[in-house]
């Protein structure tokens, strides 16, 4: 019995032992399969880490490009806004300079009108003074032509009336 006893513990033990290492042996198949699922999904996340990596460093080369060339969109803009300054401050010279020019000029226009104007009244006055001067001028000669005539009337009388005179003398003279 003991021997039976010591049989059944044996082949008990023996079987513990077989179940023992069938279990650790399903155990470790177990293991490696969820060893193997893990890695290879960690090879999957490894794979989409690098390519997440690749993709990150791509849009950093693109953003630094676009940022390279913003600075130098930039400094263009900033050459830009300053030459339009330059030109507004150039083009509000020359519509000062043109305000100036127009006031002068509408001056200058006010000026040579009034002194047009004035210029005519001093010709009116003028040829006023000489209409009233030859008119004056026309009487004076008008009288002394009368003058003449006159005189020579009388010139003309007095020789007829010598001659009528003489005439008479030689007519009683002549016999």
């Amino acid at each position: 019995m003991l021997d039976e006893l010591a049989i059944d513990v044996a082949q008990e033990k023996s079987r513990h032992e077989e179940e023992l290492s069938d279990a650790w042996l399903q155990h470790e198949k177990e293991v490696l399969g969820v060893r193997a699922r893990y890695e290879k999904e960690l090879c999957g996340l490894h794979e989409d880490k690098n390519r997440t990596e690749e993709e990150i460093r791509s849009q950093l080369r693109d953003e630094k490009a676009r940022t390279r060339e913003l600075e130098s969109m930039q400094q263009m803009v900033e050459k830009l806004q300053a030459q339009i300054q330059s030109m507004e401050g150039t083009k509000g010279w020359f519509e000062r300079r043109l305000k100036e020019a127009d006031e002068t000029a509408e001056k200058s226009a006010l000026e040579h009108q009034e002194q047009v104007q004035k210029l005519q009244l001093e010709h009116t006055a003028q040829l006023q003074g000489k209409m009233a001067e030859m008119e004056a001028q026309q009487r004076a000669t008008e009288n002394a032509f009368r003058e003449v005539l006159k005189v020579q009337a009388e010139t003309v009388l007095d020789l007829q009336d010598r001659l009528k005179g003489r005439n008479q003398t030689e007519t009683l003279d002549c016999p």
